[in-house]
């Protein structure tokens, strides 16, 4: 028999009971779970690893799961929990609401009427650009060296010519970068840049900026694709949530894992923090590789003390904390997730 559980898509302000209509995943209810004046915007679903799933049906639910948020944005003020939280019925989403109130009211505070514009660039015609590159001193140079070398030579010569078309293209992707950002930066409370996914791409960055602003951020937009002169297409994608800069995330605890760490640093069932900094420190002594080069176990034992003291820092926030059985399996954080 499946566990009941609870998709969460995210938190609102909200102390009534609202429903959104069959728009979650497998076409579950959408509806508001409150306490006091948040709520959790969740769908009934049987308890499943998502991590387990195959991907056409991970992105299958992403696609949902990011449809959710953007209705309930065009009327409430949401702040994203990661995706593929799931939580076991309704009593664990009790305890999440009361332990997480004050971090889910802060940052819904922090966030409100506020958006996320995400401005992606990219080369118009990225022949032209490699053409203008091709026409760099330097590489002319190059390019006439190779002309004139036998079959034979002109590996290491491509492969140089390569690095120098690669290092210039970046170059000319940095300043292109600055100068969009000196001029959108200045349109946001704040930004961040992600990863580009390939060459043509010159920039892809999350603007945090007020609502009311959002005219004027994709006027600045639009004055810079003219001022480029249509070398560079810009796209827009929003308004949306403010995903790149307060998406959350709940953390629960292994007790089986807890309890290995602990006992890896020799605490006992309760301990004070500054105890486990100590233990750490002793054992990293104790168990440095460098004190033992060329053995494998201690390296072993090195890691795994390190791991062990990262896995308890993260589970314990206080000044004290309580490693008996049931206080971990009780322990739940609200937190704001790293978004990549």
């Amino acid at each position: 028999m499946a566990i009941e559980g609870r998709y969460i898509y995210g938190f609102v302000n909200k102390s009534e009971h609202e429903n959104f209509g069959a728009i979650g995943l497998d076409q579950g209810e959408v509806y508001t779970f409150s306490y006091q004046d948040i709520a959790a915007v969740v769908s009934d679903l049987p308890l499943i690893q998502f991590d387990s799933l195959p991907k056409e049906t991970l992105l299958r639910n992403l696609a949902v799961y990011q449809a959710v948020i953007e209705k309930v944005m065009k009327s409430h003020h949401i702040i994203p929990v990661k995706f593929g939280t799931m939580v076991q019925g309704q009593e664990e989403l009790k305890i999440i609401l009361k332990k997480g109130y004050r971090r889910i009211n802060t940052n819904l505070k922090e966030m409100e009427n506020k958006i996320e514009l995400d401005v992606a660039a990219l080369w118009s015609d990225m022949e032209t650009v490699l053409k203008e590159i091709g026409r760099e001193e330097e590489i002319k140079k190059l390019k006439e060296e190779a002309a004139s070398k036998p079959a034979d030579q002109l590996f290491e010569i491509k492969i140089n010519l390569g690095k120098m078309v690669k290092d210039t293209l970046d170059k000319k992707r940095d300043k292109c970068v600055s100068n969009i950002l000196n001029v959108l930066r200045k349109e946001a409370e704040t930004y961040r840049t992600h990863e580009v996914m390939d060459d043509s791409m010159i920039m892809n960055s999350a603007f945090l900026i007020k609502k009311d602003n959002q005219k004027t951020f994709e006027l600045k937009v639009d004055q810079l694709d003219k001022r480029f002169k249509n070398a560079i297409n810009f796209r827009i994608i929003g308004p949306l949530p403010p995903y790149s800069f307060n998406t959350l995330e709940i953390k629960k605890a292994e007790f089986d894992e807890i309890n290995e760490a602990r006992k890896m640093l020799g605490l006992g069932e309760e301990a004070e923090t500054f105890e486990m900094r100590e233990a750490y420190k002793e054992l990293s002594k104790k168990f440095h590789p460098d004190k033992y080069p060329g053995d494998p176990e201690v390296h072993q034992r090195f890691e795994k003390i390190n791991k062990a003291y990262h896995m308890l820092s993260d589970y314990c926030r206080e000044d004290r904390c309580s490693f008996k059985e049931a206080d971990v399996r009780g322990w739940i954080d609200v937190r704001r997730s790293v978004v990549n």
